[in-house]
């Protein structure tokens, strides 16, 4: 009886990997002459404990899941599992072997066998022929399988797109998950083309038949568990189909769990809206992928928005109080300088929503703006997450630059309790949100407060000192920001912090 382990590295320790689940479903039951099993391990985990565990676990076979965050995690353990155990299988699955598969197989002796695309069919046939054959031509069949056999590679033809129709709800059992996030994908592909993203390869959107999503739901609110993340690359592309599935978790609402999804700004509808008043506080989390409000630069990533709609449509929803808004920016796209950034910023800031993200931009294999690498001047890191460090349009020191905003903008703008400071210093200080943002950070990086982590309360105290910085040019500001930094103190933390905090008075300790 082989032994075959379904596993990767999750980013954090709340993630939970859906492909994974998927294969198990489809595959721990049908497949005869095997004992599956599932484990995720994370980031955080060291290589030896990980090492240590599949060691112990004797495994015939390995699979893991591979991602830009744990690729090169993987290649490094599975190169030195396979030194102690040179007998047990590897195979790479997932979106970061898919698109340079070849490449991987070949640098990589140590690894058997890689599975391209979408696994639902395939993985199970591959468990087949492994556990049940060892004919020569086992895995003929095989779309999108490469594998190794005496020395030489085989490449099967390419992978095929599966009925998702057809593939079963992969949650099973919630045991000991019902405190983590739980991905789920109502519909399969995006209806858009953005050159940037790995989804912009698959034409396309299959979507599950709506009462099946309606059943899929109810378990996870039957589990109460804590939050449902939807994958879905544009949830609300059609109108209808959307506006019932948050209709039936209204009305289904637990009272407990919360469901994520990403938008498309300029679609949601009035009809929508109008449905989301009456959600209930912390039923729903959107997250809205702005990426620039630059023309030239979306019309070079091949991405459509109207700016003016979705900025009101996001501030109806703000305005509402009851549904967290959380908006995306990526720098180093075409036709979009230090300055550019800074005015994609600057409205989008406007808007105030409750996380705003800083992404940069990642030349993924297989996209098409990784093929106009020459046509921008992109230099990129060479490995994973393969994020940008120029292009003609911004130079490596301002990419650095834009690091150190964004450092500052997380510890500040999206920790939260720094709203009244934040604002009279963004707002009655300086021309615009960025300059401020950008004269903090430099500030903070000039002091070497990069240095070190920081508690919240001595955030405080170096907003404080930065606020006593700027009232040598600006005579006022000290006191000014003394009272709403007191404000935002007593606010956001418990009366026995903030007594403490006076008692220990503004200074910073080194």
């Amino acid at each position: 009886m082989m032994k075959i382990l379904l596993t990767t590295l999750n980013s954090k320790h709340i993630h939970s990997n859906l492909a994974l689940k998927y294969l198990y479903a489809v595959s721990a039951d049908a497949v005869k002459g095997a004992i599956m099993e599932l484990r995720e391990f994370t980031v955080n985990h060291s290589d030896d404990y990980i090492y240590g565990e599949l060691l112990r676990g004797e495994y015939d076979m390995i699979c893991f899941s591979c991602y830009i965050w744990n690729i090169e995690r993987i290649l490094y353990l599975v190169e030195n599992y396979k030194k102690a155990s040179l007998k047990t299988m590897i195979l790479l699955g997932g979106p970061e072997v898919t698109w340079r598969a070849a490449d991987i197989i070949k640098k990589h002796k140590y690894v058997d066998f890689i599975l391209q695309g979408e696994g639902e069919e395939t993985f199970p046939k591959l468990m087949e022929a492994v556990t049940e054959t060892d004919q020569p031509s086992q895995f003929d069949g095989i779309n999108g399988l490469l594998y190794r056999r005496e020395g030489k590679i085989y490449v099967n033809p390419a992978p095929y797109q599966v009925d998702f129709t057809k593939v079963p709800f992969p949650f099973q059992s919630l045991v000991g998950e019902s405190d983590k996030i739980m991905y789920y994908e109502s519909c399969r592909g995006c209806p858009f083309s953005c050159t940037y993203c790995v989804s912009s390869i698959e034409k396309g959107v299959r979507p599950l038949p709506i009462e099946r999503v309606k059943n899929d739901l109810s378990y996870f609110l039957y589990k109460n568990v804590k939050q449902v993340k939807f994958v879905d690359r544009t949830f609300n592309y059609d109108n209808a189909r959307s506006t019932e599935i948050l209709r039936y978790l209204m009305e289904m609402d637990n009272g407990g769990t919360n469901f994520h999804f990403e938008l498309c700004g300029d679609l949601i509808s009035e009809e929508m809206l109008d449905l989301l008043e009456k959600a209930r506080p912390g039923l729903f989390q959107f997250e809205i992928g702005v990426q620039s409000t630059n023309e030239a630069t979306l019309k070079a990533i091949n991405r459509r928005c109207d700016f003016h709609k979705l900025s009101e449509n996001v501030k109806r929803i703000k305005s509402m109080g009851n549904i967290h808004l959380h908006l995306d920016l990526i720098a180093g796209l075409p036709y979009e300088d230090y300055y550019g950034f800074a005015n994609s910023f600057n409205q989008v800031y406007e808007l105030k929503p409750h996380l705003l993200q800083l992404g940069f931009l990642k030349l993924l294999p297989g996209t098409p703006i990784r093929e106009q690498v020459e046509e921008y001047s992109y230099t990129y890191r060479s490995k994973a997450p393969y994020e940008v460090i120029s292009n003609k349009f911004i130079s490596a020191k301002e990419l650095a630059r834009l690091k150190m905003v964004e450092h500052v903008f997380n510890l500040y703008y999206n920790r939260g309790g720094f709203e009244k400071s934040l604002n009279y210093l963004a707002d009655m200080l300086h021309p615009n949100a960025f300059a401020f943002y950008d004269e903090l950070a430099l500030f903070f990086y000039l002091k070497g407060f990069q240095h070190r982590s920081h508690k919240k309360e001595d955030l405080y105290r170096i907003l404080y000192l930065y606020g006593s910085w700027k009232d040598r040019t600006v005579p006022g500001v000290k006191e000014n920001l003394k009272q709403f930094l007191v404000e935002d103190i007593e606010r956001s933390m418990y009366p026995e912090v903030v007594m403490n905090f006076m008692k220990k008075g503004w200074e910073l300790s080194v």
